[in-house]
């Protein structure tokens, strides 16, 4: 029975050792966003971050501070940041053609005040707001860079009732708001990644299947 017991432990052990490492993915932080940041990423400005994600993950972002030259404003201190994936902001590029068999716009052939008022969208300043945060205070606004009201909602997740393993990710939805509780309008996102560490902000990291464009109203939209 003993040795029967130790197989079931070891057992045990070896599925959540997979299961572990199959939620740790090279563009994915699984707890609050530090398991794999090193001391030397948590010194980087955002910019310098973003840029020097291995997996490119952000190549696109990077390309639309370039092309903006708000590498100053990303670099600010004590400031909220959020960042959109490679995928995010093609969906931005591809609300611009009628066709899903066209190309997409490049950056470059998209409005420079357009982009600007876009990234502005996804940066608080005057605070660098934490998932902890979110969570202990459900109705405080958030004034974003370009102006918009930003309300965030937190959620602790992670830890399913009935287990001490982590089962699913952190998150937080924000929404997007002219007027707050007047606008009828309210455009919703949500994130993967939470309570990244840089020199000089907090940084969360948009889902995917999100859109840079969030926040605009487009007459076309996948």
């Amino acid at each position: 029975m003993k040795i029967l017991s130790i197989k079931n432990i070891i057992a045990f052990a070896a599925i959540v050792t997979v299961t572990i490492s199959a939620c740790r993915k090279d563009d994915y932080f699984v707890d609050g966003g530090l398991s794999h940041q090193s001391p030397e990423e948590m010194k980087m400005s955002v910019y310098d971050f973003l840029k020097s994600r291995e997996n490119h993950m952000f190549d696109s972002l990077v390309k639309v501070i370039d092309l903006t030259g708000t590498k100053d404003l990303v670099n600010q201190p004590n400031i909220t940041f959020f960042a959109a994936p490679n995928q995010a902001v093609l969906r931005l590029q591809q609300n611009f053609v009628p066709d899903d068999r066209q190309t997409p716009r490049p950056l470059s052939d998209i409005g420079l005040d357009t982009l600007k008022n876009l990234l502005g969208r996804f940066i608080i300043t005057d605070v660098q707001l934490t998932l902890e945060q979110a969570v202990l205070d459900k109705k405080k606004y958030y004034k974003a860079y370009n102006g918009d009201s930003l309300y965030i909602h937190g959620s602790d997740g992670g830890v399913k009732p009935g287990t001490t393993l982590q089962t699913s990710a952190y998150y937080i939805t924000y929404e997007h708001r002219k007027i707050p509780g007047v606008d009828s309008v309210n455009y919703n996102g949500t994130f993967q990644t939470h309570n990244l560490v840089t020199a000089n902000a907090i940084v969360h990291v948009l889902k995917y299947k999100s859109s840079f464009a969030a926040g605009l109203k487009q007459k076309y939209y996948r």
